[in-house]
């Protein structure tokens, strides 16, 4: 059994736990940097370029898409799918779990709970139309945002308006979501093949509101009630993925799904629960 593992920062730590998983499996790992990697389109025929050919055909890949370059990667991952080479993550799942409002559209559409959300362009209309039905305060996210990078907390009109001229600017597509109280706790499911795996709660640092370990939030092992686990469970089925990590925030109506991470890290997760994700996201990659 042979796996690609497709990467744009093959140096990362969760890199090294996924080599160091399928070693202990006896699965032949192959570590492909993803920048360096290529997609061909020659004579109708989409093939990947750049990994090992003397060592045959992969059996899957594992496609760990970030902030950079992704579509460059999405498009080795869509030549190795012509090439009939299975993934837990379709390049198209990708793509919408990338896009908050994709993902908004998705996750409603499949009748799951999120939060209220705006989509437009003109900073001083939608702003009008966020406090409207919204009302303050709102958080502003890039549509393609992830570890809290690009989230905004606005709590009055005019610091709404200057966020989102200066993000209009900037050529930034955005979301506006009305703020949840109780966001700075928030739960984080890790979904492998149709089950949860792990669940850890995640809580802010300091005077800090985004809850997500890249901005310092601390995480501890979290039993998932049935409620949650259908929620994360549906939300990948929901986007067509494989794998993904669902945050939750719980508030008195119950939980709903904040962000849907089709590569999600599991570091953290890993120390706060003591579960082997790394082996079992490898293990469903070559089984899928």
């Amino acid at each position: 059994m042979r796996l690609v593992i497709l990467s744009a920062r093959p140096d990362l730590r969760t890199n090294s736990r996924l080599s160091e998983a399928a070693e202990g499996l006896g699965i032949d790992l192959e570590l492909v940097d993803g920048v360096t990697a290529s997609a061909s389109l020659v004579d109708r025929t989409l093939t990947p370029l750049g990994i090992d050919t003397a060592r045959g055909r992969p059996d899957a890949v594992l496609a760990r898409v970030g902030n950079w370059r992704p579509e460059s990667m999405l498009a080795v991952l869509e030549a190795f799918v012509a090439c009939d080479v299975a993934t837990p993550n379709p390049p198209a799942a990708i793509r919408v779990g990338r896009d908050h409002w994709a993902t908004a559209i998705a996750l409603t559409a499949a009748g799951l709970p999120v939060p209220p959300t705006l989509a437009g362009a003109d900073p001083v209309t939608l702003a009008a139309e966020a406090v409207r039905h919204l009302g303050l305060p709102v958080v502003v996210k890039q549509r393609r945002s992830r570890m809290g990078i690009g989230v905004i907390r606005c709590a009055t009109r005019d610091h709404l308006e200057a966020v989102l001229d200066s993000l209009w600017r900037l050529g930034d597509e955005i979301i506006v979501q009305r703020w949840l109280a109780g966001g700075e706790h928030s739960l984080r499911l890790l979904v492998v093949g149709g089950a949860v795996v792990a669940a850890a709660r995640f809580s802010a640092a300091g005077s800090e509101w985004r809850s997500n370990s890249a901005r310092g939030g601390s995480a501890k092992d979290h039993n998932a009630s049935p409620d949650e686990r259908r929620l994360a469970v549906a939300a990948a089925a929901a986007l067509g993925l494989g794998h993904c990590g669902v945050d939750l925030v719980v508030g008195d109506a119950g939980p709903v799904i904040l962000e849907v991470n089709p590569t999600p890290g599991f570091l953290r997760l890993e120390k706060a629960t003591g579960v082997d994700v790394a082996r079992a996201l490898v293990r469903h990659a070559v089984g899928s």
